[in-house]
C-alpha cells in the first residue's frame, strides 16, 4: 500500500507539470530558464545556479532525467569509472539531497536526447529492478483504478475547468509513450503505432489551446526575474509553434482627421441619391416586366383567336410545298428532253446555213480557178474534179437564172447589181427532207408534256399557283424571293415554246407566243395604280425572262444560223436586237447576256470579212468586162452595207475598225482602183451614201483618208469636155466636198 501511494503521488506530480511555449524564438529555448512547479517541489534552473530538492522528490527527478555518457564525462568535478557508477552516483546525489550543477543536468538531457535519436527506448540494467517494480505497480494500479475512483470524489463545480483538464490529460497521454516490455516485442510495436495515430489525430492548434488552458490555473505562480520556461523535449520536437495573433493598434487621436457634420450629411445625401436611382431603375424594370407580361397575354389571346387561320395557312403551305416538289421532279424528268429537242432544231438549221455558206465559197473558188485557167490558155486532161466543177457550175448558173426571172416578174423592179442577191436556193429533195425533220421536231415538242397535268405542263397553271400565293400572303411571297425565282422556274416551259423560234429567217414577234401573254397577265389587278406598280417586284418579270431565257437562245441562233452576207437575216437580227434594248431597261451595258450576244455578232462579222470577201486582181482592161469581178465587188459592197446597219447598236470605234479599216481599205479600195474612172466614181458615190449619217456629222474620219486619196486621184483623170464624164465629175465633187467638210 505504501508503494501504491507513492506511485499515485508521482502520477499526480507528472500531471501538474507546467508547459509553456515561447512564440518568439524556439531555437533559443534550450538556453532559457526553466521553472517547474508542483505542489511540493519548485525547481529553478539558471545557468549554474543551484536548486534545492527534497529527499522524497529526488527519486522522481532521477526517473525523468537521463544523461549521455559523453556529457557526464565532460562535466567537470564528476568522474565515474563506468555506467553503473555514474547512475549510482546520480541516484546518490539525488537521494541524499545534494544539489547538482548545470553541467550535470545538461549532460543528463543530452544523454536522453541521444538515446531517443538512436531509438534505444530502454532503461539501464541497474534500474531493471525498479522498472519491474514500477511495472507491477502500474499494473496493480490499473487493476485497482475502479476502487480508487470510488474512494476519491471530485467536488468541483466548474465544468469548464474539468473539460480543460481532460483535454490536457489527453494531450499528455499522447505525448508520453508507455514503455512496456514483452518477450516477442509485438506489444511494443502495437503501442507505438497507437501513440502515432493519436498524435496524428491531435492538431497543432488543439495542442496550443490545451497548453493555454493548462496554464490558466497557474497564472498566480511567481516566476523568478529573467527566468523563462523550458519546453519538454518531446513536445518541442513534435508540436509546431502557433503564430502570434495579429496586433491591432488603437487609432492615434492626434493623427485622426476630424469629420464635420456637413461632410457626414453630404455623404448621406449622396447615398440617398444612389439608392433613389437604384430604386428608379428597379421600378423601370418592374414596369417593363409588367408591360411584357401584358403584351404576352395579348399575343397569347391573339394566337388563340388566329389558331383556325394559322391552321388553314399551314395546310395551304403544306399543299404548296408538295406541289413545288412534284413540279421540280417533273421538270427534272422533262428538261433533258426539251434540251435535246432544242439542240436538234438548232442543228437542223445550222447545218443548212453552213451548207449554203460552204457552197457560196466553193462557187467563188471554182470561178476564180476558171478565170485563172482561161487566162493561161492551157488545156488540161479532164479528171473527176473537173466533172464535179462543171456540175456545180451548171447548178450555179441555173440558180442565178431563176433568181433573175423572179426579179423580172416582180411588180417593182429595183436597180440590181450582180452579187447583191443571196444564193439560198436548195434542191427540192433537200427542202423536203428539211421540212420533214422540222415537222418531226415540232410534233415531238408538243408531245413532251402529253402525260402531265395542266397544272404542271402549262405556264398558265404554274403561274396561277404562284399568283394564289401572292394574294394569300404577300409578305412570305416576297421573303421567299419568288419574283427572282420565277424566270428560273418557268424557263423550261418558255424554252419549249421557243424551240421553233427563228428570228433571223422568220418575222415572228414574241408577243404572239402564249407564254408572253401569260406573263403579261400575271398578278394583274384592274384596280392597281402606278405607285403600286413601282413597288411591285413582278413588274420586271418579262424583262427578266427576256434576259435570262430569250437572249441565250438568240445568241445560239446567231452563232449557228445567222449569215452576215444575208441582208434579210441581218436586218431581222438588227430589228429584234434594237427592239429588246429599247423596250427592256435591264438590257444595258451591265447585262452579261447582252454583252455575250454582241461578242458573238462581232465574231461572225470578222469571220465573214476574212472568208466571204474575195476580189481578184486582173489586168485593168479585163476587169470591167468580166462579170465575176463585178459580182465579187458587189458582194463586198453588200457586206459593207450589212455592217453599217449595226451602227447605233455596236460601238462606233469597233464597227469602224471592222467595216472601214478591214473591209473598205483592204478589199473594196483595191477593186475600186481596177474599175474605169467614171465607173469607179459612181461606185464611190454609192459607198458614200452607205455611210451612217452620224459618222458624217463629226470630225474627220481617219479610216476615210485612203478613200479620199483614191477619189482625188480618180477626179484628176476625168475629161471635163467629155459629156459621159459629167455624172462622174459631179459625184467626185460631192464626195470631196463631204470629206473635206469632215
Amino acid at each position: 500500500m505504501k508503494q501504491l501511494d507513492q506511485e499515485r503521488k508521482k502520477k499526480k506530480d507528472e500531471e501538474k507539470i507546467q508547459v509553456e511555449f515561447e512564440s518568439t524564438n524556439m531555437s533559443d529555448i534550450q538556453e532559457k530558464d526553466v521553472e517547474n512547479k508542483t505542489d511540493d517541489l519548485v525547481v529553478k534552473i539558471k545557468n549554474a545556479e543551484l536548486v534545492t530538492f527534497k529527499c522524497k522528490d529526488a527519486l522522481v527527478a532521477d526517473k525523468d532525467n537521463y544523461s549521455s555518457e559523453d556529457d557526464i564525462e565532460a562535466s567537470p568535478g564528476y568522474q565515474f569509472k563506468n555506467k553503473s557508477d555514474r547512475s549510482e552516483n546520480v541516484k546518490f546525489f539525488l537521494k541524499s539531497g545534494c544539489i547538482p550543477d548545470a553541467a550535470m543536468i545538461h549532460a543528463a538531457r543530452k544523454r536522453r536526447q541521444q538515446a531517443r535519436e538512436l531509438g534505444h527506448e530502454h532503461i539501464p540494467l541497474d534500474e531493471q529492478e525498479d522498472i519491474c517494480n514500477s511495472r507491477l505497480v502500474l499494473k496493480d494500479d490499473r487493476n485497482h483504478s475502479d476502487d480508487d475512483s470510488h474512494e476519491r470524489l471530485n467536488m468541483s463545480v466548474d465544468t469548464n475547468t474539468l473539460d480543460k483538464e481532460k483535454r490536457r490529460q489527453a494531450f499528455i497521454n499522447s505525448q508520453v509513450p508507455l514503455i512496456k516490455l514483452s518477450d516477442d516485442g509485438s506489444q511494443l510495436e502495437i503501442e507505438e503505432w497507437e501513440t502515432q495515430q493519436i498524435r496524428k489525430g491531435v492538431t497543432g492548434a488543439q495542442i496550443v489551446a490545451v497548453q493555454q488552458d493548462s496554464m490558466f490555473p497557474y497564472n498566480s505562480i511567481n516566476l523568478t526575474c529573467n527566468q523563462e520556461p523550458v519546453v519538454n523535449s518531446v513536445i518541442s520536437n513534435t508540436i509546431p509553434v502557433a503564430p502570434p495573433p495579429p496586433m491591432i493598434q488603437p487609432p492615434d487621436p492626434t493623427k485622426c482627421i476630424p469629420v464635420s457634420a456637413e461632410e457626414i450629411l453630404e455623404k448621406m445625401r449622396e447615398r440617398l441619391v444612389n439608392l433613389r436611382e437604384i430604386h428608379r431603375r428597379h421600378e423601370l424594370n418592374f414596369n417593363t416586366v409588367i408591360e411584357d407580361l401584358a403584351q404576352s397575354k395579348i399575343e397569347l389571346k391573339e394566337g388563340e383567336n388566329r389558331e383556325p387561320e394559322l391552321a388553314q395557312r399551314y395546310r395551304y403551305y403544306q399543299e404548296l410545298r408538295g406541289y413545288i416538289i412534284d413540279f421540280v421532279e417533273c421538270l427534272n424528268e422533262k428538261l433533258p428532253i426539251i434540251r435535246s429537242m432544242e439542240s436538234q432544231w438548232l442543228e437542223l438549221f445550222g447545218n443548212r446555213s453552213r451548207e449554203l455558206r460552204e457552197r457560196r465559197r466553193q462557187d467563188t473558188r471554182d470561178q476564180a480557178d476558171e478565170i485563172t485557167s482561161a487566162g493561161r490558155a492551157q488545156s488540161f486532161r479532164r479528171c473527176p474534179e473537173d466533172d464535179a466543177r462543171m456540175k456545180r457550175a451548171t447548178e450555179r448558173e441555173g440558180r442565178r437564172a431563176r433568181r433573175r426571172r423572179a426579179r423580172e416578174l416582180a411588180p417593182i423592179m429595183e436597180r440590181h447589181m450582180d452579187g447583191m442577191s443571196s444564193d439560198d436556193e436548195v434542191t427540192e429533195q433537200k427542202n423536203l427532207l428539211f421540212r420533214q425533220a422540222k415537222e418531226d421536231i415540232e410534233k415531238e415538242s408538243r408531245e413532251i408534256f402529253s402525260d402531265v397535268e395542266d397544272d404542271f405542263s402549262s405556264l398558265k397553271g404554274v403561274l396561277s399557283k404562284l399568283e394564289d400565293w401572292k394574294k394569300a400572303d404577300p409578305e412570305s411571297y416576297n421573303e421567299a424571293y419568288v419574283p427572282l425565282c420565277i424566270p428560273k422556274i418557268i424557263s423550261p416551259l418558255v424554252c419549249l415554246q421557243l424551240i421553233t423560234w427563228n428570228p433571223v429567217m422568220e418575222n415572228v414577234e414574241l408577243e404572239r407566243f402564249k407564254w408572253f401573254n401569260s406573263l403579261i397577265l400575271y398578278a394583274f389587278d384592274p384596280n392597281e395604280i402606278e405607285e403600286f406598280l413601282r413597288c411591285d417586284p413582278d413588274v420586271y418579270l418579262i424583262p427578266s425572262v427576256i434576259e435570262k431565257v430569250v437572249l441565250p437562245k438568240l445568241t445560239t441562233i446567231v452563232e449557228k444560223i445567222w449569215d452576215p452576207m444575208s441582208t434579210t437575216q441581218t436586218l431581222q437580227l438588227v430589228k429584234i436586237t434594237s427592239r429588246f434594248i429599247k423596250e427592256y431597261p435591264n438590257l444595258n451595258e451591265t447585262s452579261k447576256q447582252l454583252e455575250k450576244l454582241f461578242n458573238t455578232i462581232l465574231e461572225q462579222m470578222r469571220v465573214a470579212v476574212e472568208n466571204d470577201v474575195f476580189i481578184p486582181i486582173f489586168h485593168k482592161q479585163m476587169d470591167a468586162k468580166h462579170p465575176f469581178f463585178q459580182r465579187q465587188f458587189s458582194m463586198a459592197i453588200k457586206l459593207l452595207r450589212n455592217l453599217f446597219s449595226w451602227q447605233g447598236l455596236i460601238g462606233d470605234m469597233i464597227l469602224k475598225n471592222i467595216a472601214l479599216g478591214s473591209l473598205l481599205n483592204r478589199y473594196i479600195l483595191t477593186g475600186l482602183r481596177a474599175f474605169p474612172t467614171a465607173d469607179a466614181l459612181v461606185k464611190a458615190k454609192m459607198i458614200m451614201n452607205m455611210l451612217p449619217s452620224a459618222w458624217l456629222q463629226g470630225d474627220m474620219l481617219d479610216h476615210l483618208t485612203m478613200f479620199a486619196e483614191t477619189i482625188f486621184k480618180a477626179s484628176k483623170q476625168l475629161d471635163q469636155d467629155n459629156p459621159d464624164h459629167d455624172e462622174a465629175w459631179e459625184h467626185s465633187k460631192s464626195i470631196l466636198k463631204m470629206i473635206k467638210h469632215l
